[in-house]
């Protein structure tokens, strides 16, 4: 498997930015993992709000939260989300995966040129 094919895949199957990591584009690649994270944290702060909302208009009696209630009450919190926030959020993560594959594809391959042009250049000794 070649650079550039190994670095897309770290970004489809890691996470966004790990393929910047392989190929040494620090600074990208963190670019890519912080924008990520973001999102997702957003996401999740937005969830969180939102439940923590409905549980202090309606909270549980005592003894009865288990998993089933803990998940009832996430699945009504992510209902009661707007919609059109939580579809935005999810739309630009899954553009920046995209976008992080397809970038560190094209880096991935830069740098197998530049190894292929460097090795095929004739070492040129200066007389002494």
């Amino acid at each position: 498997m070649n650079l550039a094919t190994r670095a897309a895949l770290y970004n489809a199957l890691l996470f966004p930015g790990w393929g910047h990591f392989y190929l040494k584009k620090y600074k990208r690649g963190l670019i890519f993992i912080l924008t990520v994270l973001a999102g997702m944290l957003s996401l999740c702060w937005t969830i969180t709000q939102v439940a923590y909302n409905i549980l202090k208009a309606n909270p549980f009696p005592k003894g009865t939260a288990d998993v089933a209630t803990v998940i009832k009450l996430s699945m009504d919190s992510t209902k009661a989300i707007n919609s059109n926030k939580l579809s935005l959020i999810l739309l630009l993560i899954v553009l920046l995966w995209i976008i992080s594959i397809i970038d560190a594809y094209r880096l991935g391959k830069k740098q197998m040129e530049k190894l292929t042009t460097s090795a095929n250049q004739p070492v040129v000794s200066l007389p002494v």
